[in-house]
């Protein structure tokens, strides 16, 4: 009888005996303990689940104010960065302003053309001229919406030095070159700056520079005349509507382009006293010799 379990259970029936053997005891008793254990490891394994979606739902949460911060510095140092470029450029068109000072105090008596020079010029040699040296405007109808020189600019609201003309012009206006030349540079760019642009190297030290064009027509390398179309006007780069700015360098240089877009052979001494930074009398001289020359052969 020891390794049997026996049970007896009394009602108002009677008494009823049950005999169990020991084993199925233990059976049973491992059993309990088993799904006893089986609930305590389940619900450490979910505490643990849980306790691991917390932490990552807090590091998320903290990423994401990371993400949030990184975006917030990375737009204060764009600013910044708008700001400094601002900055450099005020700093160049300070310089040029002072370039512009050293320029205009050394100018002087030299700088003049003679009577007697101007006197030998034939009127072929005078549309020679124009031909070489930037000369008449870049459009057909020329209309003036900022002039050379210092101006509050219509973007940073700040002022500087304007190194060139703004001509009013239309989306996809035929733009033309001022005189003979090469095309020296040409850059396709939607924002910032002068977008888009072409500069011509001319005779003599003479460049022009047309921006924020809307296409350009021509390459580097091109050898273009007098009148040929070159691009077409746009509203590329740092702009608030479609023009054209024109830029006129000798020497390296600016100089103010409305003497020379008025330049004609009419009035074909004036430029000769408003443009006093270029040493007209060697130029034209040299232009005589090399026309003769060139006449005396053909």
């Amino acid at each position: 009888m020891k390794d049997k379990l026996i049970i007896t259970i009394s009602d108002t029936e009677g008494t009823k005996t049950y005999t169990l053997k020991k084993i199925i005891k233990k059976v049973a008793l491992y059993l309990i303990v088993g799904i006893i254990l089986l609930i305590g490891v389940s619900f450490w394994i979910i505490t643990s689940l849980n306790t691991k979606v917390t932490n990552l739902t807090k590091l998320e949460q903290k990423l994401e104010i990371q993400k949030q911060k990184l975006k917030a510095q990375n737009k204060l140092y764009s600013l910044q960065i708008k700001d400094k470029i601002r900055d450099i450029e005020e700093l160049g068109s300070t310089l040029k302003d002072i370039e512009e000072i050293i320029g205009i105090n050394g100018e002087d008596e030299t700088s003049l053309i003679k009577r007697a020079t101007l006197a030998k010029l034939t009127s072929a040699q005078k549309t020679y001229i124009l031909k070489t040296i930037p000369s008449g405007s870049p459009l057909k109808q020329t209309d003036i919406t900022a002039k050379f020189g210092y101006r509050i600019h219509p973007i940073s609201k700040k002022r500087h030095f304007h190194k060139g003309i703004d001509l009013r012009a239309k989306r996809k206006t035929k733009i033309y070159a001022t005189a003979d030349g090469v095309v020296k540079y040409t850059r396709v760019q939607l924002k910032g700056g002068f977008g888009t642009m072409v500069t011509i190297a001319h005779n003599y030290g003479f460049d022009t520079v047309y921006a924020h064009l809307n296409k350009i027509l021509v390459k580097v390398g091109d050898v273009v005349k007098k009148g040929d179309v070159i691009a077409l006007s746009g509203n590329t780069g740092y702009s608030t509507g479609p023009h054209l700015h024109y830029e006129i360098h000798y020497a390296n240089k600016v100089v103010d382009p409305l003497d020379y877009i008025n330049w004609n052979i009419k009035n074909y001494d004036t430029i000769f006293k408003k443009q006093r930074r270029v040493q007209w009398e060697s130029l034209i001289n040299l232009i005589n010799n090399q026309v003769q020359h060139l006449t005396a052969q053909q």
